[in-house]
């Protein structure tokens, strides 16, 4: 769910972009998954019901997000936000909330972001902790999947490392990439909608309909029913977990089990 604009006169204090789920057919083609793509207002509502979904994704606006605000701002909006929803009883399950963001400020850095892990998932002994896990945001998805025991999308979701507080219940191994040392990501490589790129990475690479994901399950079977006609062409999904960048572009492999 994306924040509405909360100023008349704001300026692009909300994208489209910020609700992303609507440009997939799956969903905008599908009017009881669309009913389930709400405002924050709506959130409030659900949160008072009792009827909060096992997973939400929340994306403020462009002023309370910080982007077109400062620091600041955006931590005393986020602080209002979620204290409420950090009181105990507030909901009736263990409950993870993830605060994080899509990118640093300083590009010379390779991307490294913070995030927050808060709610009554949290164990006592690693409140106030940090891990170095190396994650990406790949990581929120491989988590979902193997938390609840979940089909993957053969991407780059499988291979991701497991938010260590989930992984060390489930018993999931988490291993860092090769090689995570020599890769900045404030560089991508270009990608299927770049029109200024006519190699092959350009093209909208096919899944690994092999693989086996964090949720100890294969492919999802709407994504393997969508690309089966291409399950014998190379792929970049090799579900090792290795990252690219611009200088280091994915290596297009034949599809295989990974093994999981």
């Amino acid at each position: 769910m994306a924040e509405g604009s909360i100023d008349a006169h704001g300026t692009w204090d909300y994208v489209r972009k910020h609700s992303p789920f609507v440009s997939y057919d799956s969903i905008n083609t599908n009017g009881s998954r669309l009913l389930k793509v709400l405002s924050f207002q709506e959130f409030k509502e659900d949160l008072a019901a009792g009827t909060v979904p096992q997973f939400v994704m929340m994306s403020p606006n462009m002023l309370n997000d910080g982007h077109n605000t400062t620091l600041d701002y955006a931590t005393k909006w986020a602080r209002k936000f979620l204290l409420p929803l950090l009181a105990e009883g507030v909901f009736k399950e263990k409950t993870l909330i993830q605060l994080t963001y899509d990118e640093t400020e300083n590009y010379s850095e390779p991307n490294r972001i913070a995030s927050l892990l808060l709610g009554s998932a949290v164990p006592d002994s690693l409140k106030g902790s940090t891990d170095n896990t190396f994650y990406t945001h790949f990581s929120i998805l491989s988590t979902v999947e193997n938390n609840w025991e979940l089909p993957n999308l053969g991407r780059f979701d499988v291979g991701a490392n497991v938010f260590k507080l989930v992984a060390d219940i489930t018993g999931y191994i988490n291993m860092d990439p090769p090689n995570v040392a020599a890769v900045n990501n404030s560089v991508s490589y270009p990608g299927a909608f770049n029109r200024n790129h006519t190699i092959k990475l350009t093209a909208i690479p096919p899944p690994n309909l092999q693989l086996v994901g964090a949720g100890g399950i294969s492919v999802l079977d709407s994504v393997r029913e969508q690309w089966k006609k291409e399950e014998n062409l190379d792929t970049p999904y090799d579900g090792s977990g290795s990252v690219y960048d611009g200088d280091n572009v994915p290596i297009y492999k034949p599809q295989a089990h990974n093994g999981a």
